[in-house]
């Protein structure tokens, strides 16, 4: 599972101290396993000895996915008002097929994360995507809203396997020094979606008279060209093309029992879960990240009271407001990169090794401006001030959300080495979209009450300044929690 992560800088190496996870394999297949490699440099099987077109269509299909996937969570929800007027719904209940897709996003990974692991990543995602639009297409078709619920339940959980799978085909196809070049706009994917989701969604619904069904059937246009190239997608697992290769040739059996692909898989299900809430470390990362990554989705609901009730604003103008938090997000790569090169790949030259915090300094950067952003917010909107006032809070929102979590992310990796940052990473993802699914639910709700909209969004603000020292915390005692960690760690 440890091939799952993008690598945001050099390899990540197994630690002299670390201790290995028990194979399913027998000694005798393990053995087998660990002899298995490329038989020549320029090995053809070796996916990063592919034609440059291949490598680029096998990076592209999960990226379009990914981002596709993710604009499905946002684009329904210039539809909500439609759901209402046609079902007799509260805005709440009309807002279950976007909480029930983001709540799958929490499951689907760690389903797909064990099987992929067992089976290789072409199987996910030749039975993910299909399930992904058949899925949509019934909630889409459908007039019955329990249906539309819980296929968009389905997709959400079937879609996402995409989410663990695909960092480890990048890896798989591209050295560590491109994989994260080319891995960009993968991981700008799960926000860039969400983002740009209200405003795609609002064009879908003029153009089509407001026929909600658009901003579901928007979601499969824009996953038209994976669904074309897919069949073309070879396998890319390093691990699963030389087992089958071996086979081929007959020079020996790497098969598992039955109990132990159920082992591999119950173990692959489990350990995020533990992880996310009984591994300190992990489980307050994950709530440094989700609680911002969270206050992108609480924009769903504040900013179509804010803008509609203070501006005027109608659907399309309200999404146009999501682009400052779009290039906030740029400007986080940016700032990520220019500490990755100036600090950490630096000290790494000059040390050859560099503990993991100095994977922090974005984050560093950044941990202020989210409460920047969020005060600006919350009381900017009135009456004589320009709507582009508290348009453009949303520029320190996005940078410091996505600096948070590329840091992170990378500290992750770093931290947890090839045994655990596969399981550390999708504990992560856990936090975020339960956070994501539930804030919308209660937003508006808040900001209809008798505090106002400006005391209202701050109350989000002053909790996000109790996480402002939380990158702080890490970079001073980092150390001292990854020494205390049940789980295999770099102890350096």
């Amino acid at each position: 599972m440890a091939d799952d992560v993008v690598s945001l800088g050099p390899d990540v190496r197994l630690q002299s101290n670390e201790k290995k996870e028990p194979s399913p394999l027998s000694p005798k297949q393990e053995t087998l396993a660990s002899d298995l490699d490329w038989d020549i440099p320029d090995d053809p099987d070796n996916p990063r000895n592919w034609p440059l077109w291949q490598r680029i269509l096998h990076s592209a299909i999960p990226a379009v996915w990914s981002f596709g996937l993710c604009a499905g969570i946002s684009s329904l929800v210039a539809a909500i008002p439609l759901l209402q007027l046609q079902f007799g719904l509260s805005r709440n209940v009309a807002l279950l097929p976007v909480t029930v897709y983001t709540v799958g996003f929490s499951i689907g990974p760690c389903i797909a994360s064990p099987i992929s692991e067992l089976y290789g990543r072409r199987c996910i995602y030749w039975t993910n995507l299909p399930m992904l639009i058949i899925f949509n297409a019934i909630a889409a078709a459908s007039n019955n809203f329990v249906v539309l619920v819980l296929f968009r339940f389905l997709a959400g959980v079937s879609g996402s396997g995409v989410l663990a799978v695909a960092a480890g085909s990048l890896s798989d196809i591209w050295d560590t020094r491109n994989a994260g070049r080319v891995g960009v706009p993968y991981i700008l994917a799960p926000f860039l979606g969400p983002s740009l989701g209200p405003l795609i969604g609002a064009y879908i619904l003029e153009q089509y008279d407001n026929d909600w069904k658009w901003s579901i059937w928007v979601l499969l246009l824009i996953l038209a060209p994976v669904a074309l190239t897919l069949p073309l997608m070879k396998e890319t697992s390093k691990s699963r093309i030389l087992y089958l290769r071996h086979k081929k040739h007959s020079k020996g059996s790497l098969e598992m029992t039955s109990s132990s692909r159920i082992k591999t898989i119950q173990m692959g299900l489990l350990r995020p879960l533990h992880m996310a809430v009984f591994e300190p470390l992990s489980l307050l990362l994950g709530l440094y990240t989700s609680y911002s990554f969270a206050m992108i989705f609480s924009f769903f609901g504040s900013y179509a009271y804010v803008y509609s009730t203070i501006y005027h604003f109608n659907a399309r103008e309200i999404g146009l407001c999501y682009i400052p938090v779009v290039v906030g997000f740029l400007l986080a790569v940016l700032t990520f990169a220019y500490f990755d090169v100036t600090k950490y790949q630096k000290v790494l030259q000059l040390k050859g090794v560099v503990p993991p915090e100095h994977r922090l300094y974005a984050a560093l950067f950044g941990s202020g401006l989210v409460p920047v952003g969020l005060f600006w917010y919350s009381w900017a909107p009135r009456e004589g001030v320009h709507w582009v006032a508290p348009v453009l809070a949303g520029v320190p929102v996005g940078w410091g959300t996505l600096t948070g979590f590329l840091s992170v992310i990378a500290y992750i990796v770093d931290v947890y080495g090839s045994t655990n940052s596969a399981s550390a990473v999708a504990a992560n993802g856990i936090f975020r979209f339960l956070l994501g699914a539930a804030f919308p639910q209660f937003i508006i709700q808040l900001y209809k009450s008798s505090i106002g909209i400006h005391w209202a969004g701050s109350i989000f603000a002053f909790l996000s300044l109790v996480l402002v020292p939380v990158p702080w915390f890490f970079f001073y005692r980092g150390r001292h929690l990854r020494q205390q960690s049940p789980y295999a760690t770099n102890k350096s």
